[in-house]
């Protein structure tokens, strides 16, 4: 709140009212005349500026538009960082390129859960699990996402390294 702009403004609204007050004062009867009717005109406009006074900034707590700082308003907070989880390694291969059964060797598509030579499931191409089926759609039973979207982590594989890391299921034996 501006207290120079609002103490304008009920000086304003004062001399309107005693503006309006002057003829009764003056000569004892109300009558219209120029003082009155400026006096009419002069309260609300003063009711305005004290509105826009309170809606101001007070010059006394706020330096030229903020360049000095500002105590009305809290500093500028740092973003916040949160803690980087660590990056998982890229899959490598392609999530839509056809699979071949371990067993039978036939090309299965992505969106398949089963061999359509041996009906054998096949295995998630991203963790290693048994892909499932659920209401029509291929998912991985750990995680219940489609392959492209398998969040579980890597099971181990053969040789130490992660299981499906060079884009091909290993043979079962």
């Amino acid at each position: 709140m501006n207290r120079s702009i609002t103490l304008v403004g009920v000086t304003v609204i004062v001399a309107g009212f005693a503006l309006m007050a002057f003829p009764i004062v003056a000569t004892g009867a109300e009558q219209l005349d120029l003082e009155l009717e400026s006096g009419v005109f002069l309260a609300p406009m003063g009711l305005l500026v004290v509105l826009i006074g309170a809606v101001q900034v007070n010059p006394e707590r706020t330096t030229v538009a903020g360049t000095f700082g500002n105590p009305d308003l809290s500093p500028p907070r740092p973003p916040l960082t949160r803690a980087k989880e660590p990056e998982r390694a890229a899959i490598g291969f392609n999530l839509k390129s056809p699979v071949q059964c371990p067993n039978c060797r036939t090309y299965i598509a992505y969106d398949l859960a089963f061999c359509p030579r041996c009906a054998r499931p096949r295995d998630c191409r991203a963790c290693g699990r048994t892909l499932g089926v659920a209401d029509d759609r291929t998912d991985c039973p750990g995680c219940h996402r489609a392959e492209a979207f398998c969040s579980c982590p890597r099971l181990p594989g053969p040789a130490g390294g992660t299981y499906g890391a060079d884009g091909r299921v290993p043979r079962r034996r």
